[in-house]
């Protein structure tokens, strides 16, 4: 793949995935007061990101290794290797929406983040209540998309860093109306 086959194909969709995540504060803004804000919006946003997380998880892993490990934990536990500061990268949100430090990944070191977590609840059990009497269907919330999005911004970042026609003059491509282009260790 080149840069610009990433750029059509990849940021594209990561671009159009943002822009949706971004139309959903008209209702509820993206603040952390939200977090727990669950909507069906936010079940089809968190499906669709953790699905091209994924994807994406898989394609570094194919640069870098030959046999593709199944699942996502598996997958990431082959990016950091490649990648070791992969699950420590903190990002921070734009003004207006102001959230700091997002670290999206940092939970993958020992089992799965809870937003994939969620996204499996969802996939897999949407119906399904836990002790309390919570619907699965209630962790489609504004934090774990929030969060996923965050995730998927930064293998976004690896999958274009490791192209090879890449540019490396400094010159920001890969922006982002949501994120900080800088990711913090």
């Amino acid at each position: 793949m080149d840069k610009d086959e990433f750029l059509k194909v990849y940021w594209k969709q990561y671009r159009l995935l943002e822009r949706d995540l971004i139309q959903t504060d008209d209702y509820v803004s993206i603040d952390r007061d939200n977090y727990n804000t669950f909507s069906t919006q936010y079940t089809k946003l968190l499906l669709t990101i953790c699905s091209e997380m994924d994807s994406i998880a898989e394609l570094l892993c194919g640069i870098h290794e030959e046999k593709i490990p199944f699942g996502i934990k598996n997958k990431l536990d082959v990016l950091i290797k490649q990648y070791p500061n992969l699950n420590k990268y903190r990002i921070n949100t734009k003004y207006p929406y102001d959230i700091k430090n997002i670290a999206p990944m940092v939970k993958f070191s020992d089992s799965v983040s809870d937003w994939w977590q969620a996204y499996n609840d969802i996939k897999h059990r949407r119906t399904e209540s836990n002790g309390a009497g919570r619907y699965n269907y209630t962790k489609a919330n504004l934090k774990n998309v929030l969060y996923a999005m965050a995730a998927l911004y930064i293998l976004n970042r690896k999958l274009y860093d490791s192209l090879e026609d890449a540019e490396k003059s400094g010159e920001e491509i890969l922006v982002s109306d949501l994120f900080d282009s800088e990711l913090i260790l």
